[in-house]
């Protein structure tokens, strides 16, 4: 299992341009509706990325615009592979499959107490209390949960198993994150500067 990394943290406003062009035109408009540089650098780069991924695997593969499912997750029509992607802090993270899959990353910070009741049961949250990198690390499991089963975080996170769930920490631009992904196999990570992206 391939997960492919991109730390876009560092794009600024008079880059976006040729990321922004090189985007099929739905994905064009939807990046640009982000007010911010660094949310417009996230969804280009993102797009760039799962076409990458696409291109390695089967190069003869007519790649499209995305369609949106009913509760919002990206699919390929016709694809015989799905994919999952998520951007957290600038860091970009896709993987493919030939199932369905769902992946999340999240740069590990101390979290506030009030929001662990939101995808922790009562054990864990007595287990985050010695360690608050866990929290993260089962906030990435539920979200990957929930991006799998395509009905994103407006469900009840805290009911979605995190049996199964890879769980990594990497660390990208000195910065430290929880990537998660909804399969067994141990992940091999391969990372990509923005500009990779535009060949």
């Amino acid at each position: 299992m391939k997960v492919y990394l991109c730390d876009c943290a560092r794009l600024t406003e008079r880059d976006l341009p040729a990321y922004l062009d090189a985007l099929p035109p739905g994905r064009r408009a939807y990046a640009v509706r982000y007010r911010l540089a660094p949310d417009r650098a996230t969804a280009a780069v993102g797009f760039l990325l799962v076409a990458k991924m696409i291109r390695d695997r089967d190069p003869h593969f007519p790649l499209s615009d995305w369609a949106i499912g009913e509760h919002g997750k990206p699919f390929i029509p016709g694809a015989p592979f799905a994919f999952s992607l998520s951007h957290a802090d600038g860091l970009c993270a896709a993987v493919l499959s030939g199932s369905v899959i769902g992946l999340d990353v999240e740069r590990i910070r101390p979290l506030r107490p009030a929001l662990l009741p939101r995808f922790c049961t009562p054990d864990e949250i007595a287990l985050c209390d010695g360690d608050p990198d866990l929290a993260v690390k089962i906030w990435t499991q539920r979200e990957a949960r929930a991006k799998e089963n395509g009905r994103g975080i407006g469900q009840k996170l805290i009911s979605l198993p995190t049996e199964g769930v890879t769980s990594r920490r990497v660390t990208v631009g000195g910065r430290d994150f929880f990537l998660s992904y909804t399969a067994n196999e141990p992940p091999e990570i391969v990372t990509f500067a923005p500009e990779e992206l535009l060949k």
